[in-house]
């Protein structure tokens, strides 16, 4: 987390001192160990904390060979940049076929690609997939939809006449009626059968992994993946073509943790090395290392393993790669960031007013005692992490309404939550019960949505109001509290300032929880998965999503359904409630800190760029200001699936989007500055799209026959609505000799074709919590017309790794023309358009955003689509051009053609909204 610690009064005075001495003298330049002259993360500044890690020197990317498209499989679509590292991905059309070997993938796939990229040595350089793919784990419908469950569980003002009969039918709870049959059909196109298929439908993976010999070159492969039932459908990765070896490979892994030890003790921030074990490791790999003196890529070998080492004060796991030869540290990157049971919970923080119970699991009674505490996962909840005594939870496993199979913590005086919210209240059980119903919840969610197992790889420790986490929480689960929870004015206490002393308690805040277990799951999703993923140790392991903050607020969004995180533990920074929601006269913070709101404006105003991507990185490019921007991206595609349907939309939202994740970052090097932001967002859309576009397959098995892949939209336009796009940055880069064979094959394009819409009746917006969810799906019949929002593409382009400031004439298409009809063939008859309209393409005009626009149909036009009346669908799509009237796109066809997916809709009803 991120914030300063200044310590409660009540701590003893001796580890208080100690953890100002710590914190206080580590956090702005970290511990003042022996220098060390390589490229290391000394963090954002003296309000962060930020554990060390290095990386590697930058790459310059070389020329790939000319690419030759014939060469692909039929049909495929590709995005192939001609840089060397760069960002493969193609799309193959899929048949249906029961099982499909590895040696078929590689014979019908792989060859005819690297054929077209003409990578020397073809199959010979890379190690085939296991012969049966790796088939992920299924996630199941009961299991996703608890957190669903959850959310409107108590909770009247977000549920509709029919939205429970909807919850219970993904519950298993009971058969789905006719109406939500109906309703499923309405907004998303498929039947409660299609549905449950598209949660629960398996993928099957295949990893070919570049080697020299039988070495994996680190970051590099080719990842095909395909459907249970269906032939492969993608394929993505990157791949060295040139490069030389710039030290000499080990005979073995002997003293290679000794030398580890040696050399991450001497880095800056790092307190010691207890060199007592390596969690994972030592593999061996070759690990990308800048340019040789030809250009070349340079591979160095090293030593890839997981070591405690002691950071800030606490124990830090963290990925090293140690140089095989002289054990230097090349690359290090930290990784921290059964009985039933029931307790009572705030629904998100003690600000809603509201309080929920939650079931959850505990280890059996020992003496005749329940604790919070499951084995393999996490240890008793300490509370002040000072030992048990009596301020640490257990209940009498006969009394209370316990039994031999029930631990009941939802009694008196633990459930009291008015009680707890202040150091005053004197009820410290009733957060513990909390943080545990709260903690069981995300790990449930994050093995339903088929993370990596072991998860966690050992048992969490928590610690609650803890004098060790000072006025912070960290991802080691030990969250502290403040001087605002400890202090007689509690909850209302504020000097005014946006001074740490104001903060709360950290544990309080559900968000605040989310966000640090999120660290744990995103990691073992991306780069902390385990060594044998790939079938075969070692493998080589995607880049992750460090470069943003391990995505942990958008995790906690997700979560607990709000796009504030710390809204209530920060509430009273600037005043009484100034932070409240991240709303008040002081509302959140745009640089990092808290409350963090992850917003941008629709249509964009550059005048209140909010999130949207580059302008945000102005006001600050440490790593959880770039996480504003993907969190609020990753927010506006799931209020539009939910606004589509919110029982249904929630479900489809995260499971594909932790689907995404496990493929994501196998682009090579993202490289520095905005372009690698860029980059890292732009391979997660890739991935994202891929799992929205290929959910229905018309004229393919049954379960998957349908046009439910019509949301695609909702991926595209929220990242459009941050300022990312399904287009490869060489081709805005105003450098004419990078290019993508597929896409921009002259060097410069920067057309696409987006679209969304809004029912323009925010009456029916649904508020919850005191956060607003936009219904921008079902139009009112005799109501407002819609407007249809349209990006043409990009504003900006890059110079180096530079996209800011944005100047100059931008390069996306110069005009659109919108097509609405009620015929998803969109015959003349049925159809209204917009006729061709320009976008400004001036970055010097800020009233007047560029590459967007919006169009409302007159009141002719709008009666026109409303001649069906109830439950008539308004099938929706854009084309745009150049001023030229060429390099024309389709909304329809997304990435330059990489998919073709059905127009989305919008449905007319009589209320303009929907049961559900």
């Amino acid at each position: 987390m991120d914030s300063l610690r200044s310590l409660p009064r009540r701590f003893p005075l001796r580890p208080l001192l100690a953890a100002i001495a710590l914190l206080a003298g580590s956090c702005p330049l970290l511990a003042a160990a022996a220098p060390d002259t390589r490229l290391v993360a000394t963090g954002p500044g003296p309000s962060e904390v930020v554990f060390p890690s290095i990386e590697t020197p930058n790459i310059k990317p070389g020329r790939a060979p000319a690419v030759d498209l014939r060469a692909l499989p039929k049909g495929a679509q590709v995005s192939l940049p001609n840089q060397d590292m760069g960002h493969v991905f193609m799309r193959v059309p899929p048949t249906e076929v029961v099982t499909m070997s590895g040696a078929e993938v590689a014979d019908k796939v792989i060859v005819p690609l690297l054929s077209a990229l003409h990578f020397d040595g073809g199959m010979r350089r890379l190690r085939r997939a296991p012969e049966a793919g790796l088939p992920q784990t299924r996630p199941q419908l009961d299991g996703v939809a608890q957190l669903l469950a959850l959310e409107y569980q108590g909770n009247e003002k977000a549920t509709r006449p029919r939205t429970l009969d909807m919850v219970d039918a993904f519950l298993g709870k009971r058969a789905p009626t006719d109406d939500v049959e109906r309703n499923l059909l309405i907004a998303r196109g498929l039947t409660y059968a299609q549905y449950k298929a598209d949660i629960e439908r398996q993928e099957i993976i295949y990893p070919f992994m570049q080697v020299d010999g039988d070495v994996p070159i680190e970051h590099t492969l080719l990842l095909a993946s395909r459907w249970e039932g269906q032939s492969v459908t993608s394929v993505r990765g990157s791949l060295i073509h040139r490069y030389s070896i710039a030290n000499l490979r080990p005979q073995s892994a002997d003293g290679a943790d000794l030398r580890a030890y040696a050399a991450l003790s001497k880095v800056r921030g790092i307190d010691s090395v207890d060199g007592k074990r390596v969690l994972d490791g030592p593999s061996l790999v070759l690990l990308p290392y800048g340019n040789d003196s030809a250009g070349a890529v340079s591979l160095r070998y090293a030593w890839r393993m997981v070591v405690d080492a002691i950071s800030f004060g606490r124990p830090v796991p963290f990925r090293v790669w140690s140089d095989a030869a002289t054990g230097t540290i090349l690359k290090m990157r930290p990784l921290v960031s059964d009985v039933t049971a029931t307790g009572n919970v705030w629904r998100r923080d003690p600000g809603t007013g509201a309080t929920q119970v939650r079931s959850f699991t505990v280890d059996p009674a020992v003496g005749g005692q329940y604790t919070l505490k499951l084995a393999g996962v996490v240890s008793r909840v300490d509370h002040q992490g000072d030992g048990f005594d009596a301020e640490d939870v257990s209940i009498s496993s006969t009394l209370g309404g316990s039994s031999a199979t029930l631990a009941n913590f939802n009694q008196a005086p633990i459930n009291n939550g008015a009680s707890a919210i202040c150091a005053s209240g004197a009820n410290p059980r009733f957060q513990q019960v909390n943080y545990f119903g709260v903690f069981h919840v995300n790990w449930k969610q994050s093995l339903a949505h088929g993370i990596y197992t072991p998860f966690p790889t050992s048992p969490w420790n928590p610690r609650i109001e803890s004098a060790s986490a000072g006025c912070n929480a960290w991802s080691s689960m030990n969250f502290g509290a403040c001087q605002g929870y400890f202090d007689a004015a509690c909850p209302n206490y504020s000097d005014g300032t946006t001074s740490t002393t104001n903060f709360m308690n950290f544990a309080h805040d559900n968000t605040v929880v989310g966000h640090e277990l999120a660290h744990n799951a995103v990691q073992r999703f991306t780069d902390a998965r385990p060594a044998n993923w790939c079938g075969m140790a070692p493998c080589a392991i995607p880049v992750g999503m460090s470069k943003m903050h391990d995505l942990a607020d958008a995790w906690a969004d997700h979560f607990d359904n709000t796009n504030c995180t710390a809204g209530w533990a920060a509430k009273n920074l600037g005043g009484v409630n100034a932070s409240n929601n991240c709303q008040g006269s002081r509302g959140h913070s745009e640089g990092g800190s808290l409350p963090r709101l992850h917003e941008v404006t629709t249509p964009f105003n550059p005048a209140i760029p909010g999130d949207h991507f580059p302008e945000h990185r102005d006001l600050s490019s440490i790593d959880y200001a770039d996480m504003q921007i993907g969190s609020a991206i990753l927010w506006q595609v799931r209020e539009g699936m939910r606004s589509k349907c919110r029982p249904s939309g929630h479900p489809q939202y995260f499971v594909r989007f932790t689907r995404a994740l496990k493929n994501a970052g196998f682009g090579g090097s993202p490289g520095d500055g905005d372009r690698g932001i860029y980059n890292v967002l732009h391979d997660l859309e890739l991935e994202m799209v891929e799992q929205w576009a290929t959910s229905g397959l018309p004229g393919g098995p049954p379960a998957f026959a349908h046009n439910g892949n019509h949301t695609t939209n909702k991926v595209l336009a929220g990242f459009a609505k941050g300022g990312i796009f399904a287009m490869p940055s060489a081709c805005i880069d105003g450098d004419p000799g990078t290019s993508d064979a597929a896409i921009c094959p002259s060097g410069e394009n920067g057309g696409d074709a987006v679209i969304d819409m809004n029912d323009n009746d925010p009456a029916d917006d649904l508020v919850v919590d005191g956060i607003s969810h936009r219904e921008t799906d079902f139009l009112k019949l005799g109501g407002p017309a819609p407007t249809f929002q349209v990006w043409t593409g990009p504003r900006f382009r890059f110079t180096g790794t530079g996209a800011r400031p944005v100047s100059g004439t931008a390069i996306c298409n110069a005009k659109y023309i919108v097509e609405a009809s009620t015929d998803q063939a969109f015959s003349p008859a049925s159809t209204i358009n917009s006729g061709w309209r320009v976008v400004d393409l001036n970055t010097a005009t800020p009233a007047s955003p560029e590459c967007s626009d919006t169009w409302t149909p007159n009141a002719a036009q709008w009666t026109t689509l409303q001649s069906g009346g109830h439950l008539t669908r308004v099938y929706y799509r854009t084309r745009t051009r150049d001023a030229l009237d060429g390099n024309e796109r389709i909304s329809t066809s997304p990435g330059a053609g990489l998919w073709t997916v059905p127009p989305p809709y919008a449905v007319i009803t009589t209320t303009g909204g929907s049961d559900y």
